[in-house]
């Protein structure tokens, strides 16, 4: 296992880097945008004579965010990927607390960070009925029964797991912005990529520290690319997940190797063609 010892004060550097960047944000913004969306698509719709329930509830539902089926499942695809998250505490935190007291300082930051991003993303989920919220209840107890052993035990392959892991979330957040129809979920998903840049900033640094200190290291490097699956894997219906996704452009495994394999490389100053054709596309 590497000693982090002598790299506690870029730690410390990067930790305040992160505390430093990362801009606060609640649910309150997201809940009122939505409600004063919905409250909005109701006066257009009824004006000011009386009405029934029937066309209260009619115009309630047209304040919904014009959200394609698609992209309704990439986004609860990516909050189940969310969800995941006790494993990753669970798993995770005790191996990486052996590498250094810093990093388990920023990993208990880096696990409430996340938990925000997957209540922001089941608020919106729930509040417009993007999806049906019996189905995405039922996938998301699937996810957090089947669990998931650690993608790794040493702290510093744990951090290059957790490298890809944040790329490739960011990647992935990033994509559907673009492509989504409503701004107001454009807006929450380029405020949750912000969060996973830093986040990517911390894990990659830090490997990119470690194996200056230690070159050999990058045949852990090549192993964790080699061997890399996201969390939502778990999933019974992952590959049909996933066949949609690559059909939208949002990802792939293209978009995967030359936005997160080869990225990462030239980071961290490496050459593996292997892992290249590995994700090749």
């Amino acid at each position: 296992m590497i000693d982090f010892d002598p790299l506690e004060k870029h730690l410390a550097r990067l930790l305040e880097r992160h505390d430093r960047a990362r801009a606060p944000w609640t649910y309150d913004d997201l809940i009122e945008r939505m409600q004063d969306r919905r409250l909005d698509a109701m006066v257009r719709r009824l004006g000011d004579g009386p009405v029934d329930l029937a066309s209260v509830r009619a115009a309630w539902a047209a304040g919904a965010g014009p959200l394609h089926p698609d992209h309704a499942k990439a986004l609860e695809t990516a909050y189940l990927g969310e969800t995941n998250l006790p494993w990753y505490a669970e798993n995770l935190y005790a191996h990486l607390g052996r590498g250094h007291p810093l990093l388990a300082d920023f990993f208990r930051r880096w696990v409430a960070e996340e938990d925000q991003h997957g209540r922001a993303f089941e608020i919106y989920l729930l509040m417009d009925r993007a999806v049906p919220s019996a189905e995405m209840l039922d996938a998301k107890t699937t996810m957090l029964r089947a669990g998931r052993p650690a993608p790794a035990v040493d702290p510093f392959e744990i951090m290059v797991y957790t490298s890809i892991q944040e790329l490739s979330t960011r990647v992935f957040y990033a994509r559907l912005a673009r492509v989504v129809a409503d701004p107001l979920l454009a807006d929450l998903l380029r405020r949750v990529q912000a969060d996973e840049s830093l986040h990517l900033a911390f894990y990659r640094d830090a490997v990119r520290l470690a194996l200056r200190q230690r070159p050999e290291l990058a045949e852990v490097v090549h192993r964790g690319l080699m061997g890399f699956r996201e969390p939502v894997t778990v999933l019974p219906d992952y590959e049909e997940r996933k066949a949609l996704i690559w059909d939208t452009g949002i990802s792939n495994l293209k978009v995967f190797r030359t936005e997160v394999v080869e990225p990462l490389l030239t980071y961290w100053g490496l050459e593996d063609s292997a892992a290249r054709a590995r994700w090749a596309g």
